[in-house]
């Protein structure tokens, strides 16, 4: 299964999906919320779903934890992938919990309609990303709003094929 994405050029995500755009309507309370473009090819025989994550292990350095950005599941496998901002429509598919649902300050009274879906980047400095899309045989079930660890439990058994992405986002 090869995965692309059009806004990652030589390992740099494009500032437009992150804190650094220069589209101010798309951050809503400090949070990049316009995803970016993935396409796929060549997935598995007997692929019934995709789905992906999208996190940010070196946040770990920062606020002593992996940030997940982007949590999607049952996204239909005769799809070729996800257009520009489809995580604002989330038709078709669910879409997880990021981890600006973090119940305490400085996140905590963020609206909850802003912690589900896509999340971006708002690093102070460079960070490296790695997106994961997974091939599998089955629907998961999950439904909107679901966490991480709820989609590797369903997804346990169940992939067919993983492809990571690795990306940079240059930060503040």
């Amino acid at each position: 299964m090869e995965v692309i994405i059009p806004a990652v050029k030589d390992g740099i995500l494009d500032k437009n999906y992150g804190i650094l755009t220069e589209e101010k309507d798309t951050v809503k309370c400090g949070i990049p919320k316009k995803s970016f473009e993935i396409r796929w090819k060549g997935l598995p025989e007997g692929t019934k779903s995709i789905a992906l994550i999208y996190i940010d292990y070196d946040n770990a350095q920062d606020e002593g934890v992996p940030w997940v950005h982007w949590t999607a599941a049952d996204i239909p496998a005769d799809w070729e992938g996800l257009s520009e901002n489809q995580s604002e429509s989330g038709e078709c598919f669910v879409q997880g919990h990021n981890s600006w649902s973090i119940p305490y300050a400085p996140y905590d009274d963020i609206d909850e309609t802003l912690t589900v879906g896509f999340g971006g980047p708002a690093p102070e400095r460079c960070h490296e990303y790695e997106l994961e899309v997974y091939a599998l045989d089955c629907l998961t079930g999950l439904k909107e709003g679901f966490y991480i660890n709820d989609l590797r439990k369903a997804m346990r058994g169940h992939i067919l094929e993983k492809n990571t992405v690795l990306m940079k986002y240059i930060g503040k």
